[in-house]
């Protein structure tokens, strides 16, 4: 790297980006994402979702602080974050309309992975500014984030499974009752619902916690790029957490608790 030019540099960087990113779903490469999860087996959507996309996230970290850290630049790094908070933003707004159940949870994987990288692209605009507690504090955010994600998300696409294979739809209209049909597989998606919704005690309050504490303590050394990005980017992620928990409040509410309104709910079994 030491031997590129900034503009070489430049151009490989975002053409990496551009790979791993529709890899991880980043809008505006994402529309796979939420028409490839619904069509696939549950169990490859959760390998998909908390496997694959993750090595999206990796690619970038491993280009941009390792292979070509030497000519990082400063508007890289505010790419990633720009690119994470519109991600975020516009995963959870389509989530909290979904009523295709795998849909939802596609969705929400464009959010969490925008958020990772919100956290990623801030952890390289503080390096870029001599900050390297804080940019440890993003960067380690940001990772948390990636295996919390795989562990919550894996739990919430085999629930979805379950249900599928107990009722034959997706639908949330059509389901309802699960409750007391399914008491294992509505406690189960419950809990990855906690921990997706980014509320106490789940792990992914904990990732997005440290995240915005990091953000919220960015340094006045950055300039005007970091007076603008971090308390928009903290505003994206606030955004964010509340909208994901309407989305599995309506998710656990409208499949899982009142009456069914289906045939295939009224008979549903336990997986």
């Amino acid at each position: 790297a030491a031997d590129l030019s900034p503009a070489v540099a430049g151009t490989a960087f975002v053409l990496c980006l551009a790979g791993f990113g529709s890899k991880s779903g980043i809008v505006p490469l994402h529309a796979w994402l939420p028409r490839a999860h619904p069509e696939a087996p549950s169990h490859v959507s959760a390998l998909m979702s908390a496997a694959m996309v993750n090595l999206g996230v990796y690619g970038i970290v491993r280009v941009g602080f390792d292979l070509l850290a030497v000519d990082a630049e400063r508007w890289w790094w505010l790419l990633v974050l720009v690119l994470g908070a519109i991600s975020a933003g516009y995963g959870i707004l389509q989530a909290v309309v979904s009523t295709d159940l795998k849909r939802l949870l596609a969705h929400s994987t464009t959010e969490n992975m925008g958020l990772v990288l919100v956290g990623v692209g801030a952890s390289g605009l503080f390096a870029s500014i001599g900050s390297p507690v804080l940019a440890a504090l993003a960067l380690t955010a940001a990772l948390m984030h990636v295996v919390g994600h795989a562990a919550f998300k894996t739990l919430l696409f085999l629930a979805a499974g379950s249900v599928l294979h107990a009722t034959g739809t997706r639908d949330l209209d059509a389901l309802g009752g699960l409750r007391e049909r399914m008491p294992y597989t509505t406690a189960l998606f419950a809990l990855g619902a906690l921990a997706a919704s980014a509320l106490p005690p789940g792990n992914g309050f904990v990732s997005e916690w440290l995240l915005l504490q990091s953000l919220v303590n960015s340094l006045p050394e950055g300039g005007v790029i970091h007076a603008v990005t971090m308390p928009l980017a903290v505003g994206v992620i606030a955004l964010s957490a509340g909208l994901a928990i309407a989305t599995f409040v309506k998710a656990f509410g409208v499949g899982f608790l009142a009456r069914p309104r289906g045939e295939g709910a009224a008979n549903a079994h336990e997986s």
